[in-house]
């Protein structure tokens, strides 16, 4: 009881704080990081379907991601060059987008990967009502900058230490894009070629695709 007392100070103490406050010093914490890995937890809602994938990210400036997935599937997602290549295991073909195209439900994550300015990033920035995975975090909400984007709003929630370790991302569609981390490292020594795709032999690359 005393533990959850305290959790629910933490989180009244963290909503005292203005959101500009908070955005102000979540800003300047992944500004001074360069690297990032974490393993995460992906559960996709589409209606009725409902579909939970895990693996390891990575995250590395300016500009690169790549999601490997180890269950159900092993499967590579991976952001680099304004490149987004997507490749299943033993699938005869990989696909490669554009990044600007790109409607995928990961994509907003790319605001990690440069200069970060939060409120310049989402419109209508504001505490949300949502339910924390853990307690002490905060939530926040905003809406993209450009209804092009793909997807209609974003939930961040905030670990005291600003560290960000949910993103729920809400397609245009109403569809959900859960996404939780766990044993996250800042910083680390990312292997040399981790961002850069080369397919299997004997896979074909083909343009488009999502």
């Amino acid at each position: 009881m005393l533990a959850a007392a305290a959790a629910l100070v933490a989180a009244a103490a963290a909503q005292q704080q203005t959101i500009g406050a908070l955005a102000f010093a979540l800003d300047g914490r992944y500004n001074s990081i360069h690297s990032w890995q974490a393993h995460f937890e992906q559960t996709f809602t589409s209606g009725l379907n409902r579909q939970t994938q895990s693996g390891r990210l990575y995250l590395e400036k300016p500009g690169r991601m790549r999601w490997d997935y180890t269950r159900p599937e092993r499967k590579t997602f991976l952001v680099a060059d304004h490149r987004v290549w997507q490749y299943t295991a033993g699938a005869r073909q990989a696909s490669v987008t554009d990044l600007k195209s790109s409607r995928d439900l990961r994509t907003p994550l790319r605001f990690l990967l440069g200069h970060l300015d939060l409120p310049k990033e989402l419109k209508g920035l504001s505490y949300s009502g949502l339910e924390p995975w853990h307690a002490g975090d905060v939530v926040i909400h905003g809406y993209p900058l450009d209804s092009r984007e793909g997807w209609r709003e974003l939930f961040v929630e905030v670990a005291p230490g600003y560290e960000i370790n949910r993103l729920l991302i809400v397609g245009l569609d109403g569809s959900q894009n859960d996404i939780r981390f766990s044993d996250i490292q800042t910083n680390p020594r990312l292997p040399k070629d981790i961002f850069r795709f080369v397919p299997p032999a004997g896979v074909r690359v083909v343009p488009g695709g999502e």
